[in-house]
């Protein structure tokens, strides 16, 4: 009996976890400007968790909505993890991943807003790890954040959305190689494509190398973190850490259940 209220009580904890961090991200978009700057709304109904490895340290870093990294953290793809909360959310089907930068060419003077990062269709979740992964080329390979000096932070922004049915036909004529990154025009490609309402999204900061002339004014008021109080609060969950809980739920259940015989 004490091992079934132990679990649901870990599970009530998971849930509540997210749904915290729901709410963080949700708030975080429009107390940094990206709504409106990049999307008109954002009412999610599932989280994406980005995670960076440094290809230099091997250290992992964890976006919490908000995150100022480093160009070294940023400079390999992240790995993107994916889960519904609530009812209505749901980790089936086929999603599309795209990554702005809305403050090109600097935030002080975004005249090649918005500058494209990453463009992939074709992205299921693995149901063991929550990990998106996609079945096939990207429509437009992944380009590290590049802050030029003197630039104050720029914001980075992951959004997830329901792959349509005929994107793999009407997506590859508006985005590919040949694509200029610079002055992407997202709205157009949103509703050319008919993607949609944003299902998740996630944003980080990454300022100018340190080893550049930046600016001392580490970063403006309308991207830095403390300009989205949400980001400092801490709270994030990722997909593995959520899958270790319950994993760890389910091994003290069966400890329980072997002393209960």
């Amino acid at each position: 009996m004490l091992s079934s209220i132990f679990f649901v009580s870990l599970l009530l904890g998971c849930a509540s976890a997210q749904t915290a961090a729901l709410s963080n991200v949700t708030t975080a978009f429009p107390s940094a400007k990206i709504v409106p700057d990049v999307i008109d709304s954002f009412t999610p109904n599932s989280l994406v968790n980005v995670t960076f490895t440094d290809s230099t340290t091997g250290q992992k870093a964890d976006v919490i909505p908000g995150a100022l990294l480093t160009m070294e953290q940023t400079a390999a793809e992240p790995a993107l993890f994916f889960e519904g909360v609530g009812s209505s959310a749901s980790t089936s089907g086929t999603f599309v991943v795209v990554i702005v930068d809305p403050d090109a060419l600097t935030p002080q003077n975004p005249n090649e807003r918005e500058f494209l990062h990453f463009t992939g269709g074709n992205f299921t979740v693995d149901s063991s790890t929550g990990a998106l992964s996609n079945s096939t080329p990207a429509l437009i390979e992944f380009f590290p954040p590049t802050p030029p000096a003197g630039s104050d932070p720029h914001r980075y922004v992951v959004l997830v959305f329901t792959q349509p049915a005929d994107f793999s036909s009407t997506a590859p004529s508006l985005v590919n190689d040949s694509t200029p990154r610079p002055s992407f025009d997202l709205p157009n490609f949103l509703q050319a494509t008919d993607l949609g309402t944003v299902l998740a999204g996630n944003y980080f900061l990454v300022g100018p190398s340190s080893n550049s002339s930046a600016s001392p004014t580490a970063a403006s008021s309308a991207i830095s973190p403390s300009a989205s109080a949400p980001a400092s609060d801490g709270i994030s969950i990722s997909m593995n850490l959520v899958t270790h809980r319950i994993a760890l739920g389910i091994a003290i259940l069966a400890t329980f259940a072997v002393y209960s015989l």
